[in-house]
């Protein structure tokens, strides 16, 4: 009977994890193939992994579905946009996108505590955090968001005053997913990232300096 109680319950779980097993749309890095061909190509080697700079990928467990097990899981807030991931993968999962590219969310205000928008202060500190003309401010100084061109980096929303909970948020919404290339055989996946060669160790610190920095709002690189 002990035995019979054990089997059920093990064969419960798993025909449980089976049927959840199916492709579902986890957060994935950006440049990420549609759900069902990244799942495909993704290797499971943890590299994109190993190599964030700012611990935002994770690989995904069990309880996520068998089909997803050890994929990378991306923490939107995290994120640095810094392109690490996109430049190692060695399958294609993630596509080798310009930065232009690069979507992963959309900002959100909640006007209601928004201290610009409900009057409280003045306050535009989500419109000059954007370095993407993606938060404008109407007649009234008010920031409005334009989803064209918001990528969710997320430099708004850690710039925002209002605590515990931010008036602007970055949302897993929208987010852009590429097609595989139509030529499956290809031996090595096109590169728009715009990268020449391999850079030197120098090149690579400041770059990985520059872009921690950008992400915690430490430093803003000025425009042309």
């Amino acid at each position: 009977m002990l035995r019979m109680v054990v089997a059920g319950a093990i064969s419960g779980t798993a025909f449980g994890l089976i049927k959840a097993g199916g492709a579902q749309a986890l957060p994935r890095p950006p440049g990420a193939l549609v759900e069902k061909e990244f799942l495909k190509a993704c290797a499971r080697c943890y590299q994109c992994i190993d190599i964030c700079p700012v611990s935002a990928l994770h690989p995904a467990s069990v309880l996520t579905g068998l089909a997803n097990v050890g994929t990378p899981v991306l923490d939107v807030k995290q994120c640095s946009m810094c392109m690490e991931c996109i430049q190692i993968c060695p399958t294609g999962a993630i596509q080798k996108i310009a930065k232009a590219e690069m979507d992963i969310g959309n900002a959100v205000i909640d006007r209601p505590t928004c201290l610009q928008w409900s009057g409280q202060e003045a306050c535009d500190k989500c419109f000059k955090a954007c370095r993407y003309k993606a938060i404008e401010l109407d007649a009234k100084k008010n920031p409005i968001v334009i989803e064209a061109n918001c990528n969710g980096c997320g430099a708004c929303e850690r710039r925002c005053p209002v605590k515990p909970i931010r008036s602007i948020t970055v949302v897993y919404d929208k987010v852009r997913r590429f097609e595989p290339p139509k030529e499956r055989f290809l031996v090595r996946a096109e590169d728009r990232t715009g990268n020449e060669g391999e850079r030197e160790f120098l090149d690579w610190f400041e770059y990985r300096v520059k872009s921690l920095a950008e992400h915690y709002g430490l430093w803003k690189e000025e425009e042309e």
